[in-house]
Formats: C-alpha cells, structure tokens, sequence
C-alpha cells in the first residue's frame, strides 16, 4: 500500500488534488485542514492511507500524522465512511473533537456539515471508548494554540457563531498571509458585522 508521496502539486482544490510524482498523477482527497496548509506550495509530501475495495481504489492525502490517525479512527466506527471523516476533520480541529468527546457533547459536531444530531450523539458514543488513543494522537503538539484558533476563541467570547467565526479567520489569513491576531480579529470583525 502507499503510504507517502512527495511530489509537485499538480492541481489543488478544497478536497482534493492530482499530485504529480516522478511523472504519475495521483488524485488524493484531502480534508480542507491540508488544504489550508499546502495552498500556494509547489512541492509537498503528504502522508497517504489507501482504501482499495474491489469496486474503488482511494487515496487520502494528509499533511501531518494526528490528521491521519484521526482519520483512521473515524473509519474504523459503525457507520462513518472515509466521506464523512474527511468531513469531520475538515470541519473541526482535533482538540475541539476531543473536547466533543470528553464532555459528551454533540452540538459541537452538529455544526460539521453533513453531521446531524443522531450521527453526533453516535460520533460522541461510539468514540467515547476511542478517547484515550485520540488524546494520545493529538498529544501535546495540539495544545499550542495558534493566532487562528486564538482568533476564533476570541470571536466566540465575543458572541459570534463558532462556525462563521472559523470560516471568516481563514478566509482572512488566506487572503492577507501572515499578520498578527489583533489585525485578523480587528478583519474579522469587519466581515461578521
């Protein structure tokens, strides 16, 4: 199976790619997490997990190990396909699921498109059991808080929706590159209102 590729970004979209190693054109699926990290990058190695069934051969493409061992995890519950992990990773960051799981709540999850109220509390009830391997797989690194979650944090304390408030910090940090968290909340700000 494949495991790693390293090659020259061929095509890039949100959720997927065609990276070209050596000449051969791989399509991967990618959640928008190593989207946002590899965009405006020419050369990437991505961690890959293969799903070959005798219908369909898949790759799924990562940029860091916590985004693919979350990924197998979720594949590995009673119901969630690797459709609806790429969701879920692109969809929250993997201390916030862990928080879902730890504090049983669901309505965290509810806000990932695709994830209703019966497949969170499921999400929440069949990874319960999965917690301790999840916390190990985020470790300490998902601890350093970043100026995009710090951003977010400080939208949310603010009163604005969680969801809205991600999607407006990204769309800023895309668009501008590096500036510091007072400039993106103060953008931010702008955008929301």
């Amino acid at each position: 199976m494949i495991g790693k590729l390293k090659g020259i970004i061929d095509d890039l979209k949100p959720t997927e790619m065609i990276l070209d190693v050596n000449g051969v054109g791989f399509e991967l699926t990618i959640p928008f997490s190593t989207y946002e990290k590899i965009q405006g990058e020419t050369v990437v190695t991505l961690l890959v997990h293969t799903i070959h069934k005798e219908d369909q051969f898949r790759l799924f493409g990562f940029y860091t190990k916590i985004e693919k061992d979350i990924f197998r995890s979720l594949i590995n519950v009673s119901g969630i396909g690797p459709s609806m992990a790429i969701s879920v990773i692109s969809g929250i960051t993997p201390d916030m699921l862990i928080e879902a799981i730890r504090s049983q709540n669901p309505v965290l999850l509810t806000k990932i498109p695709g994830i209703g109220k019966t497949k969170a509390e499921k999400l929440v009830f069949e990874l319960k059991r999965k917690l301790p391997l999840l916390e190990r797989i985020a470790g300490p690194a998902s601890e350093i808080p970043t100026k995009k979650s710090d951003a977010v944090e400080a939208l949310v304390a603010l009163g604005f929706d969680e969801n809205k408030s991600l999607k407006c910090v990204n769309e800023i940090t895309l668009e501008k590159g590096e500036i510091g968290i007072e400039q993106i909340i103060k953008e931010a700000l702008k955008l929301i209102s």
